[in-house]
């Protein structure tokens, strides 16, 4: 049987300030950390024995920077791809979890319980970003059939994208988990798409681990 099957290799940008911080990110434009610069070098280290022929990244330098060190060894260019961007988080951006819970517990609570349904003023929704990442992936899938490509994005596009792909119905967010600096796969075929692995994060020495 001719069946063209492509690997697609999730990655979620290494560690920054703003997650040390536990703060929202949104598409503040922050940078790698000491330990996000480490394990940008410990990501190469598994995406080059992947031997992807692509690499992707959100426009955001953290993503950007988490997979530097994969394109220098292995002499790809990283392709800018804006709908891997993260979610838009309006005036939550750049502010810490703890004042949102504290200032706002409705919405707060809102994000813990059913953040699906959350919306305020500024604030892209979940099913919007999982809707132009789906796209995204749907698109770079028919342009490298058969191949193995790294996408470099956000905690908050890789949990709806992940459903997406899956055609999972609500509730999702929270039934997924991803690290900083973690590798997930997802497989392409003329099944459609499947998880092949979650949350890889035996590569890494060192990591903080985000619950909310």
């Amino acid at each position: 049987m001719d069946e063209k099957r492509t690997t697609i290799i999730l990655v979620r940008h290494g560690e920054c300030s703003a997650n040390k911080e536990e703060r929202f990110r949104g598409r503040a434009d922050f940078e790698l950390n000491e330990l996000g610069l480490r394990q940008a070098e410990e990501i190469s280290a598994a995406l080059c024995a992947l031997r992807p022929t692509a690499l992707y990244s959100s426009p955001l330098k953290r993503a950007r920077q988490s997979l530097e060190p994969t394109a220098r060894k292995l002499g790809l260019e990283i392709a800018i791809e804006n709908d891997l961007n993260n979610i838009a988080f309006g005036a939550w951006e750049g502010r810490k979890k703890s004042e949102i819970a504290r200032e706002q517990p409705e919405l707060w609570n809102m994000w813990k319980t059913a953040p699906e349904e959350l919306s305020f003023p500024g604030m892209e929704s979940l099913d919007e970003v999982g809707r132009r990442s789906r796209a995204v992936v749907d698109r770079l899938v028919s342009r490298h059939a058969g191949e193995t490509i790294a996408l470099c994005t956000h905690r908050t596009v890789l949990k709806p994208l992940v459903p997406y792909c899956l055609d999972m119905p609500r509730p999702w967010f929270w039934k997924f988990h991803f690290d900083n600096a973690s590798i997930s796969i997802l497989i392409h075929d003329d099944k459609g798409y499947s998880l092949f692995s979650l949350n890889r994060i035996d590569h890494l020495t060192s990591l903080n681990r985000e619950w909310n």
